[in-house]
C-alpha cells in the first residue's frame, strides 16, 4: 500500500496514470484516498479540472451539491474499508445529480481498471442511458481517457470496456424484463438512478441481492414519490439508519454554484415556479422540495376553504329574478355533465380590492341527469339565460368530450350578445391545463382572494348548493401515479367534482384572464338580514369593459 504523504505530488502522479502507477498501484492509491472525505474532495476536484469538461467545453467545476454526492459515493463510511457504502440520495429535478454520479463512475473506473464491474440501473432504458451516456461523453472528450477504453458498445447490452477489463454496463429494471439483466451479476459499484420509481417487488428480488456478496458501493438516487417505496424506508426507517448514508437536497442546495461557472436555476426562477405550481402541489413538493407525499392527498385544506366564507347570500335559480343589476364583469363557468354527472353553472364576479382583484361566487345551479342534464338544447337555454341575467362578460365552458357538443351552439349564442366565449379543454398530467388551473385555484384560496357565501347563513336551496360546493372541494384529491411521475386531480371513488371543475374555470376566467382595457365601475353586494347579497346598490370597484377583449394567461392557451 502506498502511503499518502505528499498529497499534491501523489495526486498529480496518480492522475497522470503514468510512471510507477500501474493498475494495482492506482487501485491501492485510490483505496487509501477513500478513507478520507477531505482527501477525496481534493482528488475529485483535481481530476475534474484535469480531464473532464462541462457542457460548454470548459474544465469541469462542480457545484457543492454535486461534489458532496461524488465524495460521499466514493469514500468508505467512517473511513473503514470494511464498511459498505450505501447511499440514499434525494435531489431536485435539474440539479445535476445524474451528472455527478457519472463523474463518480468515471473516477472509480480510472482507478480500478482491472476487471471491475460498474452497473447503472434505472426503471427504463432511457433513464439508465442518461448516466451511461454522460460517462461515454467524459471518455470521448479526452484523448487520454479515450485511450484507456478498448471497446464502446452502444447497442444490444451497451457497455464501455477498459483495456484492463473493467466494464460499465447499464440495464433497466422494469416489469417488462422482471429485472433479469441484473440477476447473477455482482458489481463492484452499483448506481440506481430514479430508484423510487422501481417497484419494491423488482427491487427486493433483483437489485438488493446483487450487492450483498462483495459489499459494493450501493448508490440510490432520485426524486421522491409516494411513501410506499424502498427509498422511503432507506431514508426514514429506523432499521436502515445505521446502514444507509442519507443525503437530502432541495432546490435551495441546487442554486448554490460554489466554484462552478453557474447554477442550473436561480432563486427568483424557483420562487416564480413555486407560485405558479402552488406551494402545496404534489409536483412542487416532490420534484423541488424533495418531500415524500402520500399516494393520495387533499387538494384543498378545509381551513383555507372556510376562510373563503363571506357573509352574503348565494343567488340561486329561485332568487335570480330579484337580484337587479349585478355589474358587468361577471364570468359564467359551465362544467358539462357526462354519464351520471351533473352539469354545474357557476357565476363569478371580478372585484377590485385594496391590494388587487378578488373573485366572488355569485350564483350556483346544478342540472342533474334526471332534470335535463343531458338535454343539450335545455342546457344551452339555461346557460344563456344565466349569462343574460348576469350581463356576462365571459362564458367559459368545459369543451372536453361531450362538452364539445354544446360548444358551437353556445359560441353562436354569445356573438350577438358581445360575450367573450372561452372553450376550455381539461388535459391531465403535471403540465396539463387542469393541473395548472387547479394550482392557480389553490394559490388564490391560500391568498384569500376567493370569496364564497357562508354556508351557515344560507337557507333552502342556497344552503344545499353551498354544502355540495364545500363537500366537493374538501374531498377533491391529488392521486400520485409513482410509475408515471404524474399527479391526477379527481374526486374519490363514488364522489363527484362537478362543482369544483365549474369553479376552477370560473376563477380562471375571473382572475387569470383579465380585460386588456378596463374602467373601474360596478355593482356591490347588499345587506339582507345581517348578511350581504349580490345587488345594484353602491359601488365597489369592479373591472368592466365595453370591448369583450381579454389578455389570457398564456400557459393555459394550450387547453383553449
Amino acid at each position: 500500500m502506498i502511503p499518502v504523504q505528499n498529497l499534491t505530488k501523489e495526486y498529480k502522479s496518480a492522475i497522470s496514470g503514468q510512471n510507477k502507477f500501474d493498475s494495482q498501484n492506482l487501485t491501492d492509491f485510490f483505496q487509501e484516498v477513500r478513507k478520507s472525505e477531505k482527501k477525496m474532495d481534493k482528488l475529485v476536484r483535481a481530476f475534474c479540472l484535469t480531464y473532464l469538461l462541462d457542457k460548454q467545453q470548459r474544465p469541469l467545476r462542480l457545484r457543492p451539491l454535486q461534489l458532496d454526492i461524488i465524495v460521499k459515493s466514493l469514500t468508505f463510511p467512517e473511513g473503514n474499508p470494511d464498511n459498505q457504502r450505501k447511499l440514499a440520495i434525494l435531489a431536485p429535478r435539474g440539479s445535476g445529480k445524474s451528472w455527478a454520479l457519472s463523474v463518480a463512475a468515471v473516477i472509480f473506473m480510472f482507478f480500478n481498471r482491472f476487471r471491475d464491474l460498474i452497473f447503472v440501473l434505472a426503471p427504463t432504458e432511457d433513464q439508465c442511458a442518461l448516466i451511461f451516456d454522460y460517462c461515454l461523453r467524459h471518455f470521448k472528450d479526452n484523448k487520454f481517457l479515450d485511450s484507456l477504453i478498448s471497446n464502446y458498445k452502444l447497442h444490444n447490452k451497451p457497455h464501455i470496456k477498459m483495456r484492463g477489463g473493467t466494464i460499465l454496463r447499464r440495464a433497466p429494471v422494469a416489469p417488462s424484463n422482471q429485472g433479469q439483466s441484473i440477476r447473477g451479476q455482482h458489481p463492484t459499484l452499483l448506481i440506481v438512478d430514479e430508484s423510487p420509481l422501481i417497484s419494491d417487488e423488482l427491487f427486493i428480488d433483483n437489485v438488493e441481492p446483487c450487492i450483498i456478496a462483495n459489499k459494493a458501493p450501493f448508490i440510490n438516487l432520485g426524486t421522491p414519490k409516494s411513501k410506499e417505496n424502498h427509498m422511503y424506508r432507506y431514508l426514514f426507517d429506523e432499521g436502515y439508519q445505521d446502514t444507509f448514508t442519507r443525503l437530502h437536497y432541495t432546490w435551495r442546495n441546487a442554486i448554490v454554484k460554489g466554484e462552478a461557472y453557474s447554477a442550473p436555476y436561480d432563486e427568483e426562477e424557483m420562487l416564480n415556479k413555486m407560485t405558479e405550481w402552488g406551494e402545496d402541489s404534489i409536483h412542487w413538493k416532490t420534484e423541488y422540495e424533495c418531500e415524500f407525499v402520500e399516494s393520495i392527498s387533499n387538494v384543498f385544506i378545509p381551513e383555507n376553504i372556510r376562510k373563503c366564507f363571506d357573509d352574503y347570500e348565494l343567488i340561486t335559480r329561485e332568487t335570480i329574478e330579484t337580484i337587479g343589476d349585478t355589474g358587468s364583469n361577471n364570468s359564467v363557468a359551465v362544467d358539462i355533465g357526462k354519464s351520471v354527472n351533473s352539469t354545474v353553472i357557476s357565476v363569478w364576479r371580478t372585484e377590485k380590492a385594496d391590494d388587487g382583484n378578488i373573485a366572488r361566487l355569485l350564483y350556483l345551479e346544478e342540472i342533474g341527469p334526471k332534470s335535463g342534464g343531458h338535454d343539450i338544447p335545455y342546457q344551452r337555454q339555461r346557460i344563456m339565460e344565466v349569462a343574460d341575467n348576469f350581463n356576462a362578460a365571459r362564458v367559459i365552458i368545459d369543451a372536453t368530450g361531450i362538452g364539445g357538443a354544446v360548444e358551437q351552439d353556445i359560441r353562436v349564442e354569445c356573438i350577438p350578445r358581445s360575450i367573450h366565449f372561452l372553450p376550455f379543454v381539461f388535459t391531465g398530467g403535471p403540465r396539463g391545463t387542469k393541473t395548472y388551473a387547479y394550482r392557480d385555484y389553490v394559490s388564490f384560496v391560500q391568498k384569500n382572494v376567493i370569496k364564497v357565501p357562508n354556508i351557515d347563513i344560507q337557507e333552502g336551496e342556497a344552503k344545499k348548493l353551498m354544502w355540495k360546493w364545500y363537500r366537493e372541494h374538501i374531498d377533491l384529491t391529488y392521486i400520485m401515479d409513482s410509475t408515471q411521475k404524474t399527479e391526477k386531480i379527481s374526486a374519490p371513488n363514488g364522489k363527484h367534482d362537478d362543482y369544483c371543475d365549474s369553479c376552477v374555470m370560473g376563477v380562471h376566467s375571473a382572475l387569470a384572464m383579465l380585460p386588456s382595457s378596463a374602467s373601474l365601475t360596478g355593482a356591490s353586494i347588499r345587506k339582507k338580514n345581517g348578511a350581504t347579497r349580490a345587488g345594484r346598490s353602491g359601488r365597489t370597484g369592479l373591472i368592466s369593459t365595453g370591448r369583450r377583449s381579454i389578455s389570457p394567461n398564456r400557459r393555459f392557451m394550450r387547453g383553449i
